[in-house]
């Protein structure tokens, strides 16, 4: 994948959506895998009951990272599981951690590294 097609997949709104095709596509694990993700509830669709399955599009950059991981660390879908619930617990727990640094004063901004 091209340095833009990354940039464009990590400036998708998160309220978008990808098949599972274009989700596989773009970070790096096959269908079968996307599928134990979905059968380990760490993955889900946006509507379960439909025949095509289509995901948030916030799933691309924490799975884009887990299968980072997963060659990096040889490891295997089920510990794949939980890094992609843990990745997704720490994104969003940088989001809030941002979203209360706003609410202070300039003068009191910590300068966390984030």
């Amino acid at each position: 994948m091209s340095h833009e097609q990354t940039q464009l997949w990590s400036w998708t709104n998160n309220k978008d959506t990808v098949s599972l095709t274009e989700l596989s596509r773009c970070c790096g694990l096959t269908e079968d895998e996307l599928d134990d993700l979905v059968a380990y509830r760490a993955l889900l669709p946006v509507s379960p009951a439909t025949p095509e399955r289509v995901f948030s599009a916030q799933w691309v950059m924490p799975l884009r990272n887990a299968a980072r991981l997963r060659v990096d660390y040889d490891l295997d879908m089920f510990t794949v599981a939980i890094l992609l619930d843990k990745l997704t617990r720490i994104e969003m727990l940088q989001r809030q951690v941002h979203s209360l640094q706003a609410r202070l004063p300039a003068h009191l901004h910590p300068d966390m590294g984030y």
